[in-house]
């Protein structure tokens, strides 16, 4: 049976430190893309459905593009933030 060693604590550590978050992401440009495409296209489709029995299907689809086309600039603009604030 191998020796096991027993791990002290470090006396210079300060256990009431706060732990830093992980420097890694926790999910991949790619699946954040995946998901951002499906998230737009489907809040598209959710307003041209309720707004087109209203204003009709034009004006329907223009506040569909709106509300999808905000979800892109909603996710480019925290990936912005967040690389300015890293710096």
């Amino acid at each position: 049976m191998a020796k096991t060693k027993k791990i002290r604590p470090d006396k210079k550590s300060n256990t009431n430190a706060p732990l830093l978050p992980p420097a890694e992401p926790w999910i991949s440009m790619r699946n954040g893309v995946v998901i951002i495409i499906f998230t737009s296209i489907g809040m598209a489709v959710l307003t041209v459905i309720q707004v087109a029995p209203i204003k009709g299907w034009l004006e329907g689809a223009l506040w569909g593009l709106l509300f999808g086309g905000l979800i892109w600039v909603i996710y480019f603009g925290m990936i912005y933030i967040n690389r300015f604030l890293k710096r």
